[in-house]
């Protein structure tokens, strides 16, 4: 897919496109889009006003709600405790449906080897200040927004270190906003999007997500609508463009005022 510069849409104007569908599915990344970056993962959290307004969104009938994140399962289900919600983690891995049923789109035989990048990764880091490991067992993760300007060495010496597994196991290097991550090749969020397709053909399926690691979902979607999250143009595989998280929950107020019955 071509990459272009999304237009700039209103939140308005965004919830009257969706106002068209008899039945949407609409897919929400957390960090970044739901909730503004923090310096810290474990600091970006909902507000209970974007709660209440997932909450009455997952009890619409036309509409199905999904939130597809990097972040691990359990810290999905502790930040947005909201009936009705699907949660995808680590990238589609893991699924939760609202039945509180599991599904695997990856197995986890690529454990060792992201236990082993995590040694590698701790050594090079050594005692300087400002990262954060995250070993998800199937991916690993390294935030490095709090560190000092020099982060490029430590990650360059990582990925020189680690490279060889890597290209031994399959795994790929994807960096986005100060954070690096080391994923399975071919494993993305697009699967999700795949699996969404699959359970609900009926559905437009929207997806909104701000970071390099949306670019594959967006791609994946085919006959549905990409939304980047994002307060400067860039080129992306969305097609329309949002400035801000606040701007996301603004539109997600409007599409409950906007409640249809068919």
């Amino acid at each position: 897919m071509i990459q272009n510069h999304p237009i700039l849409i209103k939140p308005e104007a965004l919830a009257g496109k969706l106002d068209l569908y008899r039945e949407v599915f609409l897919i929400l990344d957390y960090d970044g889009t739901l909730v503004p970056i923090a310096p810290r993962p474990e600091l970006a959290r909902p507000d209970e006003g974007l709660l209440a307004d997932l909450k009455q969104l997952c009890g619409l009938p036309c509409y199905k709600v999904a939130i597809l994140s990097g972040r691990v399962l359990e810290e999905l289900k502790e930040l947005l405790p909201v009936p009705g919600l699907y949660l995808s983690s680590v990238h589609g891995v893991l699924i939760e449906d609202p039945a509180g049923n599991l599904t695997a789109l990856a197995s986890a035989d690529i454990e060792p080897v992201i236990n082993r990048l995590y040694t590698i990764a701790v050594e090079c880091i050594g005692d300087k200040k400002g990262y954060i490991i995250e070993n998800k067992l199937i991916d690993l993760t390294i935030h490095f927004r709090l560190a000092d300007p020099g982060a490029g060495d430590v990650l360059k010496s990582f990925i020189e270190k680690s490279k060889e597994v890597c290209e031994e196991f399959g795994l790929e290097f994807l960096e986005g906003k100060k954070v690096l991550e080391i994923r399975p090749k071919g494993l993305h969020k697009g699967k999700f999007i795949d699996w969404v397709r699959g359970k609900a053909p009926l559905a437009y399926i929207t997806f909104i997500g701000d970071d390099t690691t949306d670019e594959d979902a967006f791609a994946c979607l085919e006959e549905g609508l990409g939304v980047l999250v994002s307060k400067d143009s860039r080129p992306s595989k969305a097609s329309l463009r949002l400035n801000s998280p606040g701007e996301v929950q603004e539109f997600l107020r409007l599409l409950i005022t906007k409640k249809r019955d068919y």
